[in-house]
């Protein structure tokens, strides 16, 4: 009775990490609460029920600094994307973290980085399974984003012991273009240490330099960052000065908690039990935003891409907006076809 009692209340125990992970991504990235409003029968198991509603509270009670929602983003003109306010981040040439020159000519809704952790102790196999994840919340994300009218500036970041720009938000690649590149395995596994200050470093960069009007970090790592310095003081310089709302994915048990909640600002780790839990993870998400399936999520989104001819662009020039003639022309263009835009975007950039 006791052994049944304990493996019930490990069950509890992942399923909350779980969902207490899916309502932060929700919450920064869409700008919903779907999730937090969802049903909570899986907690039904002891303290844990107790817990899980207190994080739940924790996060209603936390407003990001730009806390739209893609509804409330999709009423909002690209045009208007306020510009980034003060100077921008640049690294010192010792700490050998690539530069990313500022495109406020580029204007999107939300600029997203993902920074994902390739470290030695992560393994081929687990990341993978990262690479999954991410594959598929950026499906999610480009499925709402096309029904909403909003457009997404998307960052990649990949980082061990070295920092890599996996993809530039400057470049206007298309979801339907960066999704490609997983299908093509073109995102290497670098084993290292875990520089995650570094990592930060470029994502900070990469988000403030296309003008939008919400910026996310997400965050994934497996465990305490042992080169590059303490990440905490740096993730605390992006909330606060550049208004960037932070999700710190843990995964694993060993993941150091403090380090997490000094990056992301919250007063709970969010984090996941095993790397086998992304598809977990990820079937969650899809739930809270109503589609049904991955089949149906992957029906929708090949759908949606069908009418995309753009080009993936790994390094792209920074150049200032065109005149008024740009602006005409980008009245005509629907955020309903987005792909379309991309195109008059690339042709004009």
């Amino acid at each position: 009775m006791l052994v049944c009692f304990a493996v019930l209340a490990l069950l509890a125990s992942c399923s909350g990490n779980r969902q207490a992970a899916a309502d932060a991504i929700q919450k920064s990235i869409f700008g919903s609460r779907e999730a937090l409003e969802g049903p909570v029968e899986m907690m039904a198991y002891g303290h844990r029920e107790h817990a899980h509603r207190e994080e739940v509270a924790q996060l209603q009670r936390t407003e990001t600094r730009t806390s739209y929602s893609f509804e409330e983003l999709g009423h909002m003109s690209v045009k208007s994307a306020p510009r980034h306010q003060g100077p921008f981040y640049r690294p010192q040439i010792y700490e050998n973290v690539p530069v990313v020159e500022e495109c406020q000519a580029v204007k999107c809704h939300l600029n997203l980085v993902i920074i994902m952790d390739s470290s030695g102790s992560v393994g081929y196999q687990d990341y993978q399974l990262e690479l999954s994840f991410v594959r598929t919340l950026l499906e999610i994300m480009a499925v709402k984003a096309y029904d909403a009218g909003v457009k997404v500036c998307v960052g990649l970041v990949s980082y061990s012991t070295q920092v890599h720009v996996e993809v530039d938000p400057c470049c206007h690649n298309s979801i339907c273009k960066i999704i490609d590149q997983f299908n093509d395995r073109r995102f290497q596994y670098r084993a290292g240490s875990t520089n995650t200050n570094g990592a930060l470093k470029a994502a900070r960069q990469m988000l403030q330099a296309a003008a939008s009007y919400k910026k996310v970090a997400l965050l994934i790592t497996d465990g305490k960052s042992n080169v590059g310095g303490s990440p905490i003081s740096f993730a605390t310089q992006m909330r606060e000065e550049d208004g960037i709302d932070i999700v710190a994915l843990g995964v694993t048990n060993s993941v150091n908690t403090a380090e997490l909640k000094g990056i992301s600002g919250m007063e709970f780790v969010t984090k996941i039990d095993v790397f086998d839990e992304f598809h977990e993870l990820a079937t969650i998400l899809l739930e809270a935003n109503y589609i049904g399936s991955t089949h149906e999520l992957e029906t929708s989104f090949e759908e949606m891409c069908d009418a995309d001819n753009s080009v993936f662009r790994q390094e792209c020039e920074r150049v200032d907006a065109a005149p008024d003639e740009e602006e005409e022309e980008e009245e005509k263009c629907s955020w309903g076809a987005w792909s379309n835009c991309v195109q008059y975007l690339i042709y004009y950039l």
